[in-house]
């Protein structure tokens, strides 16, 4: 039987978490006034997305070509021999070699995760989950994508979102390098990655420091191309990122002052290697740069506690109020959190229900519902457990899910199996 409906009776992250926690095997439509969306699901992880209104720019060729992993001439030559033998794109191009395992598991990841990523914008759209015995696709070149790393990733991007458009405004800016005196580098892991928090640039030059300025991944990858003429939507498209993290990492090299826009109606000189020589008197415009984005920070900061001060009450509108009421259930979901951990410290094991914690004296009875009084959903699956939470009217808010793992190796739930004998417990 098909499960189907509206996004705004039911949220996407809803039904991407029943396929996940029934692990359906299945395809979910998505249809929008400007796209309809495909995902092909096996046993509740995702394997396949396809776009109707941007097949073109979202096929596993175009992305192998825009992200330099293949030519157009070649692309063309394998696009030949699948209309002459109706095999799989990516059989084709590893059978003769065009590319490698890597690339074209590397380009599928990308193509599926900028389609689902997209759809998390959507306000409203219609939906349709058919179940299937199986689903059609190349299981030797596609990881499967788990939907837990999926609903973090996407609460993640609609907090962080509305901040960094403000900063990186549209896809036909362009940018250029910053002249600094430290060689920049991609940082070897996460930890190496100098921090944001305050300018990288500003930072060195006070402590007066000649060491590299390491920088992630991600925006190495943009870093890499910029050349003081290329858009943000042209260096995206020649990435291996999603729209989102491109789009971050031209917010993150702004903040640490190492790009800044290039306007055309100043007297710019561009090196071979993209970095504007601005003139003199043109330097403080890196000041103003830093100074909006720090300026962007408060008014946003200000905003989100409004409804903190209780002196408020007449002038804050009701979205202040939901906010308020947000973040009250944000810091249940963390004391609940911290319940779990000092429970299994104590014991040994996790607990079976939140009312367990209830009992341990570790939290009050009104701590396991939200303000509005919907009780939080409790999901265990050794050694990871689940705490979601919901909004005003009973939807889940992606905002409100965290994802914890317990690190050891003795999980101590070894009693507790499902009926299928797998270690998958959801407890409301």
């Amino acid at each position: 039987m098909a499960l189907e409906g509206t996004l705004k009776d039911f949220s996407l992250a809803d039904i991407l978490q029943l396929i996940s926690l029934q692990q359906k095997t299945g395809l979910l439509t998505l249809r929008s006034e400007e796209d309809q969306v495909t995902l092909g699901f096996e046993n509740g992880k995702m394997v396949s997305a396809e776009s109707a209104a941007k097949r073109m720019d979202t096929r596993l060729g175009t992305v192998l070509v825009k992200t330099r992993r293949l030519s157009r001439e070649t692309l063309q030559q394998a696009l030949e021999i699948q209309a002459q033998t109706l095999q799989r794109l990516g059989f084709i191009l590893l059978k003769n070699g065009f590319c490698s395992t890597e690339d074209l598991r590397d380009g599928l990841d990308v193509q599926m995760k900028r389609i689902v990523y997209a759809v998390f914008r959507w306000s409203d759209a219609n939906y349709v989950f058919d179940p299937h015995e199986k689903v059609d696709y190349d299981h030797e070149i596609v990881k499967p994508l788990a939907v837990e790393s999926l609903l973090m990733e996407g609460a993640r991007m609609m907090d962080e979102w509305p901040i960094i458009e403000k900063v990186v405004r549209s896809n036909d800016t362009v940018y250029g390098r910053v002249p600094v005196g430290q060689p920049v580098e991609p940082a070897e892991g996460e930890d190496e990655v100098d921090d944001t928090g305050e300018s990288t640039l500003g930072r060195k030059a006070r402590d007066k420091s000649h060491e590299p300025i390491h920088i992630s991944r991600s925006e190495w990858a943009v870093y890499d191309l910029i050349d003081g003429r290329r858009k943000v939507g042209d260096i995206l498209e020649r990435t291996f990122l999603s729209e989102f993290d491109g789009v971050k990492a031209f917010y993150d090299l702004i903040s640490r002052g190492l790009i800044q826009e290039v306007k055309h109606s100043a007297t710019v000189e561009l090196t071979k290697t993209g970095v504007m020589e601005m003139p003199q008197e043109k330097s403080p415009g890196r000041l103003w740069i830093v100074a909006l984005v720090v300026a962007l920070g408060l008014i946003y900061v200000s905003f989100h506690y409004q409804a903190r001060n209780p002196l408020n009450v007449l002038t804050r509108p009701v979205v202040v109020v939901e906010t308020f009421e947000k973040s009250n259930s944000l810091q249940k979901l963390r004391t609940l959190s911290e319940a779990i951990d000092t429970f299994y410290l104590t014991t040994g094991r996790l607990p079976e229900s939140v009312d367990a914690l209830v009992n341990a004296s570790l939290v009050r009875a009104d701590d396991v519902t939200d303000p509005w009084g919907h009780r939080y959903r409790y999901i265990l699956q050794p050694p990871k457990y689940y705490l979601v939470g919901f909004d005003s009217h009973g939807k889940t808010d992606t905002d409100l899910f965290f994802s914890h793992s317990i690190k050891t190796d003795k999980v101590g739930m070894g009693s507790i199996k499902s009926k299928g004998g797998k270690d998958v417990i959801v407890i409301k």
